[in-house]
Parts: structure tokens; sequence; C-alpha cells
């Protein structure tokens, strides 16, 4: 009886308080409009590093290619993907996440219908570095703007959709190859040309997804981030995760962090050799050459328009 009868105007005290930072739930269908949306990039880069594979085999037969020139082809791509890894990081801390999300989405769409037009093997190179440089800024940014934008409670669960989305992109870039390979020789032009839809689509929905608190922060315009993190947490959480990110934000500037100081010297060495036996199993082989290989050791030949199917 003592129990119950103490334990009753703690009760009607805890009642009383206000909601914690933990439990402010926000507009949680808002977040993860925004994550869908950013995950779009992370669709595309899937879908433009995979539609090489289904393309190549009717690309090298219509430009009349060599081994060389075919690998070419194939890999230039990764040279746009290593260029625009390497900008990414000071190009978003000086114009933002979500300008930069927009930028990579005009170069996915520029290098959809340049990649489906091209004279020579001179300008799909091209068409293709652009499409790379966009692979490059969204494998930085969509993680990157999905963990700044996302509560601490889901924030794990959010950024896993980034991976989801690459490999879903993979399969709808295989799934497209499929469709679209009766076309004939010219059936690599229509390939590269499907990848504009998603393009566009990730350009027009970012209009309606907004800039990163945490970069906001950083420029000091505290009032859009504050506004920012009250629609998407709360307005208790919001003070709170300002006050954090700032002092955050003060530590950065009080001292650059060195990733080679001791206490991340393991880590770093782990994220290398992970990042490493990622490639060296040779699963990339089979991502941009499984077309060439299924035709050159199956005997098998893609169908053109006039040939009846077997």
């Amino acid at each position: 009886m003592p129990l119950h009868a103490s334990s009753g105007p703690l009760l009607r005290e805890s009642v009383a308080q206000p909601p914690s930072p933990a439990r402010s739930t926000g507009n949680a269908g808002y977040v993860y409009l925004i994550a869908t949306v950013a995950a779009l990039g992370g669709l595309l880069f899937g879908f433009d590093t995979a539609i090489i594979n289904g393309a190549l085999v009717f690309l090298k037969k219509d430009f009349g290619l060599t081994d060389t020139e075919t690998e070419l082809a194939a890999s230039s791509i990764l040279f746009g993907a290593v260029a625009g890894a390497a900008v990414a990081g000071g190009l978003t801390d000086r114009y933002g996440r979500r300008r930069l999300l927009f930028g990579a989405a005009l170069l996915f769409t520029l290098s959809a219908v340049a990649a489906a037009l091209p004279r020579t093997l001179t300008e799909f190179v091209v068409a293709r570095l652009a499409g790379g440089l966009a692979i490059g800024l969204a494998s930085l940014l969509v993680p990157l703007y999905i963990a700044e934008i996302a509560p601490a409670r889901i924030r794990g669960l959010l950024v896993t959709l980034n991976q989801l989305a690459i490999v879903t992109g993979i399969l709808l870039a295989y799934v497209a190859s499929y469709y679209l390979a009766g076309q004939g020789v010219a059936s690599w032009r229509w390939m590269f040309a499907s990848a504009a839809v998603p393009s566009l689509l990730f350009m027009v929905t970012l209009l309606l997804v907004p800039e990163s608190p945490r970069w906001l922060l950083g420029q000091g315009r505290e009032a859009e981030a504050i506004g920012t993190l009250t629609r998407l947490n709360g307005p208790v959480a919001a003070a709170t995760e300002t006050a954090e990110i700032q002092a955050a934000l003060a530590a950065e500037r009080g001292a650059e962090a060195n990733l080679y100081q001791p206490r991340l010297r393991q880590p770093l060495r782990i994220a290398v050799v992970l990042a490493v036996l990622q490639q060296i199993t040779g699963i990339n082989t089979i991502l941009y050459y499984g077309s060439i290989i299924f035709t050159e050791h199956s005997g098998r030949v893609p169908l053109q328009p006039s040939e009846p199917t077997p």
C-alpha cells in the first residue's frame, strides 16, 4: 500500500512532463519521403553502372569496336566516377547537399540522352564520363544527405535504403536490357535512353525536399535549420538536435579531423580492406561484361528484329 500511495504523485508528475526528444516522432512520413527521393540517386547509381552490360554487345557490333575499344567504352564511366567522388566533398560543403544532388540529377539526365545519340566512340565515352561524374557525386551525397536528415532512431535503417536502391537499380537495368534487346543493333541506344526516365523523376522530386539542417547551421542559417528539424522531428527534438549539431560543428572548427590519429587508424584499415575485398572478388567482370561473356561462350547472338524467337 505505501508503494502504491507513493507512486501516485510520481506517476502524475511523469505524465505531466513534456515528451523527451527520444520519443518525439515528428513527421515520420515526411522523413521517409525525403529519404526515398534521395535514394533515387542510389538507384541511378546502380542503373547507370549496370546498363552497359546489356548494351555492350550491341554497341560493340554497331561501332565495330576492338577489344581495347570495348574496354574503354565499358570503363569510361569509372574514370568519371573517380573524379566525381574526389570533388564531391568540397563542392557539397560549399554549395550544399540539395543543390549538388540536383546537379547530379541533371548530369544523369544529360548523360542518358547523350549516351543514346553518339555517332562515334569518342562521343559515347564523353557521355559516359558525365554519367560517371554523377555517380561519383551520388555515391557520397546520397548516404550523407540521408544521414543528416534522418532522426537518430531510424538513421541506420534509412541509410541502408541507399544500398537497397543501388542493387534495385542494377536489377532494373538488367530487366530494361532484356526487354529492349529486340530492337536490333540499335538496341543499346534505347537502353541508355531509358535511364532518362528515372533521372528526370529524381530531378523533379528533389524540388520537394529541404536542404540538410547540418549544412544550414554550418552556414549560419539557424532559422532555416530549426524550421527543417522541427518539421522532421518535432519542436522538442529540434531544439536538442540543433544544440548537438552546433556543438559538433564547433568541435570540427576547433580541430580538423585527422584520419591518421591513433584511435582512427584501425577502423580506417578495416574500411579500406573491406572496400578492396569487394572489388577483387571479380564481381565487376560480370557486372560490366556479362553479355559479352554469355554471347562468346554460349554461341548465341542477340536476335535481330526480323529473326524469329526460337
